[in-house]
């Protein structure tokens, strides 16, 4: 994940380095606050970021704690931003794997009135209920509405499409709704948004918007979040 915006109005991100606890594979991870007997920050999971300080821009090298040959230093650290308010830019993969291609669902049919989709793959489970739905081929393209309800295979909307859904019609769906989404799932390597499970699934993140990469969408979509149980805001839980 990248530094986006500020929700402060700044467009830098404030970078302090910190001491891990283990190795710092990948910069765009996101590390938490140590235990109280642990060594330094810890990277999050891919359904836990409580206590976040913040998210990595490097890596720290390999972790060691051993004293080493001609007097190294032993300290392994890595660049944090630390903003509290920062946005995050997150790729919506299709699993856990980074990079996996968004689910495609083909419309067997729609309502006339635009209010519902016939998909082809089941959307309860894992359950895709508030989550948004965007149209990436058909006469809706482009466009994108919250789910309201569903069930095993029809999602639900209150905001009817503009056009009617036809049968052949191809969209994405994503498990998170601006400003109403709660939780991120992180890829395995946790530096992306996995995608492909239920809504108000995974990691502590807020929402803040859905951008769509067109008829490349599957695999150039983002949802922007930030993260929701900070140590910097009062807003973080004790547990």
């Amino acid at each position: 994940m990248d530094f986006a915006y500020d929700l402060s109005g700044t467009t830098n991100a404030t970078i302090r380095r910190y001491q891990v606890a283990a190795t710092a594979a990948n910069a765009g991870t996101p590390f938490l606050v140590p235990a109280g007997s642990g060594s330094g920050i810890v990277a999050a999971t891919t359904t836990g970021a409580a206590k976040a300080v913040g998210v990595s821009v490097d890596t720290s090298g390999t972790y060691v704690t051993a004293q080493q040959t001609g007097s190294a230093d032993t300290e392994r650290s890595v660049g944090i931003i630390i903003n509290p308010f920062a946005v995050y830019k997150m790729l919506m993969s299709g699993g856990a794997t980074e990079g996996t291609a968004m689910v495609l669902h083909t419309a067997a049919s729609g309502g006339s009135d635009g209010l519902t989709i016939v998909s082809d793959v089941n959307t309860d489970s894992p359950e895709l209920d508030e989550g948004t739905c965007y149209c990436i081929s058909g006469a809706n393209v482009g466009i994108f509405r919250k789910i309201t309800s569903n069930s095993t295979t029809t999602m639900t909307f209150t905001v009817a499409w503009p056009r009617d859904v036809n049968a052949g019609d191809l969209f994405i769906v994503a498990p998170y709704n601006p400003l109403q989404g709660l939780t991120v799932q992180l890829t395995t390597n946790l530096y992306q948004a996995d995608a492909s499970i239920a809504v108000a699934t995974g990691a502590a993140f807020k929402t803040i918007e859905l951008t769509w990469g067109g008829h490349e969408a599957r695999t150039n979509s983002y949802v922007h979040a930030m993260l929701a149980n900070h140590v910097m805001t009062a807003v973080m839980a004790d547990s």
